[in-house]
């Protein structure tokens, strides 16, 4: 090379930096903390007692944020628990997911864990700034109630209820793009899980789905474990007999935040065995 730059190079180059620009922007964003903030993150986080039904799940944009959903509210805080922004949403409002700047929640207007036809299953998508409501779509494959997402390179994972009779003995989980087309039911072999699937999280290359307990029934409250298969498939790994059934966040190797009923309006850390 001569030392010297033409204008046709300099455009080159140019182009070449806009278009990893875009690439960066649009890349998977990221699914842990970095080490900085997780030790800012207290080992107990407190909500709210006053909101309608209980925490039906969290979602946290793995910087600045957490967001909780309430049954008939969402709400947005710091990574302390201080509220942020608070609205009141239609009943009923399930766990949720926060991805690309979005916030997408699992709802059902009909009943759960029956048999098809009586629930009315969307997901609503609110704006993480503001909790401004976006769009809706409706997931009528969700044939027990939707209750839970989880979202990872963009495929939506729908998760929901399940009857107490009939025999079952597997979990559906429904796949759908981000336009929400329905892409695959997947049926995870768990064995019956009492009300289904809860909470849903996608964290360290495994899809986490937490499920009530019922001592009436004699169902322990569990945490499935489930990969993902090089033929895009969902296999059952495990189960795990923690309760996590109001809500989980990936936090580093097998630690989470999560909550539960017994907690008292309050999230807190756990190892996963």
């Amino acid at each position: 090379m001569n030392g010297k730059m033409k204008i046709t190079d300099v455009k080159r180059i140019s182009l070449f930096a806009f278009i990893l620009g875009i690439v960066a922007c649009t890349s998977t964003p990221s699914k842990e903390f970095d080490d900085s903030i997780l030790k800012s993150i207290p080992p107990e986080i407190p909500y709210a007692k006053n909101y309608d039904g209980h925490l039906q799940g969290m979602a946290t944009d793995f910087k600045q944020h957490i967001f909780w959903s309430h049954t008939q509210q969402l709400v947005k805080t710091d990574l302390e628990g201080k509220i942020l922004k608070v609205i009141d949403v239609q009943n009923h409002h399930g766990d949720l997911e926060y991805y690309k700047g979005k916030v997408y929640v699992a709802v059902n207007f009909g009943k759960f864990n029956e048999e098809p036809g009586l629930a009315d299953s969307w997901v609503y998508v609110y704006n993480s700034t503001d909790l401004t409501f976006i769009e809706k779509y409706p997931t009528p494959e969700v044939i027990h109630g939707a209750g839970g997402i989880a979202i990872h390179n963009d495929r939506a994972m729908v998760v929901g209820g399940l009857p107490e009779t009939g025999g079952y003995n597997v979990n559906p989980v429904y796949e759908y793009d981000l336009n929400f087309n329905f892409v695959k039911r997947h049926d995870i072999t768990s064995g019956y899980t009492y009300k289904g699937i809860q909470t849903a999280c996608y964290f360290n290359n495994y899809w986490y789905f937490a499920c009530y307990g019922s001592t009436r029934v004699g169902v322990v409250p569990k945490v499935l474990v489930v990969r993902q298969t090089t033929e895009n498939n969902l296999e059952f790994v495990r189960s795990v007999d923690v309760d996590m059934s109001y809500g989980m966040i990936g936090l580093k190797e097998n630690e989470f935040i999560y909550s539960n009923r017994n907690l008292e309006n309050k999230a807190a850390k756990m190892q996963l065995p």
